[in-house]
């Protein structure tokens, strides 16, 4: 009887450590990310993150934007919006970037729009 309580202790207590890690990499991680998923599927990502000289966008494009046409645009709270250089086709699996360099436009977000659907996704904002 006292090895069962001694494994269920043990059990019991890894559990808890397990579950204590988990709880720290989440709010690590959320406190870091500044993306949304987009794309008909939902299965790529937008994000948006700082830059010194503005505000950078990230798409992860995946299976579900395949072939399509996006555009990067920043929209800010404050009424400014910035184009990046226009529509471009997308590959499954790759990673595109723009840096806006607009400086400190306090709160903004990044806007996908995908031409081929005519849909848009917006990047959570991210204050400068």
């Amino acid at each position: 009887m006292a090895n069962i309580k001694r494994t269920f202790a043990v059990l019991a207590g890894s559990i808890g450590l397990l579950a204590a890690s988990l709880t720290f990499a989440s709010s690590a991680h959320a406190g870091s990310s500044h993306c949304y998923f987009a794309g008909p599927a939902s299965a790529s990502d937008l994000c948006i993150y700082r830059d010194p000289t503005g505000y950078q966008a990230y798409l992860f494009a995946d299976e579900d934007l395949r072939g399509h046409t996006v555009d990067f645009n920043l929209v800010c709270d404050n009424g400014r919006w910035a184009g990046d250089l226009g529509a471009f086709s997308v590959g499954a699996y790759r990673k595109y970037t723009y840096v806006f360099a607009v400086g400190d436009q306090g709160s903004c977000h990044v806007r996908l729009t995908d031409i081929t659907v005519n849909k848009s996704w917006n990047s959570p904002s991210l204050k400068w």
